[in-house]
């Protein structure tokens, strides 16, 4: 939905899961890599964005998304909530898609970091709907859900886009096959929770 032709490009962390910059390629668009700053705790530094951005615009291509993955894989840094305000601002400002995979949300060490999810961030500083096209990302083969053994599959949460985009992002997903039965039942679970039911006697 993203990409048209070599000319759209996407911007992706370095380093990053290089199931990103093969999926680009396999659908004909133009990788734009962006550097994280080892020195800041593998930060994202908008000023990177800027730069990666401008430089693709003077190659003749069309940036439409950015891609975080936080927390970071393979690196496992964890975006501070002011770093995550300014690179919202920064896709509103270049009218880009944010793609934000935060599967590894549940897998954070350091006492002193915590998850914020880029919709809550966003919302909290008041974009609703209508004001940023984000995409999340999560699966239940991540984080304490699966470790990686059960193979359930990933899923998204898509806002800021209309009906008819919608429509289309739904009809590419139900082309793919399906998780295991395993696997579905435990995504299932990770949408609607059990739930403790009281008896009277």
């Amino acid at each position: 939905l993203l990409i048209r032709s070599e000319k759209d490009g996407i911007l992706c962390p370095i380093p990053q899961y290089p199931l990103y910059s093969a999926s680009i390629a396999l659908h004909g668009g133009t990788l734009v890599p962006y550097y994280l700053d080892e020195a800041t705790g593998w930060g994202l530094e908008v000023s990177e964005l800027k730069k990666q951005m401008q430089e693709a615009k003077s190659n003749g291509i069309t940036v439409r998304a950015l891609v975080v993955i936080n927390p970071g894989n393979p690196i496992g840094q964890v975006l501070a909530e002011e770093n995550q305000k300014a690179i919202v601002e920064f896709c509103k400002e270049e009218c880009l898609v944010l793609l934000a995979d935060e599967v590894y949300q549940e897998n954070v060490y350091v006492p002193e970091k915590k998850f914020h999810s880029f919709k809550k961030v966003a919302r909290s500083m008041g974009y609703g709907e209508k004001d940023i096209h984000l995409v999340s990302f999560q699966s239940v083969s991540k984080g304490y859900y699966g470790e990686c053994g059960k193979r359930g599959g990933g899923y998204m949460e898509v806002t800021g886009f209309g009906a008819d985009v919608r429509e289309h992002i739904y009809k590419l997903a139900s082309m793919n096959l399906c998780s295991n039965i395993t696997g579905q039942i435990l995504a299932s679970l990770v949408m609607s929770p059990p739930k403790v039911i009281s008896f009277a006697i």
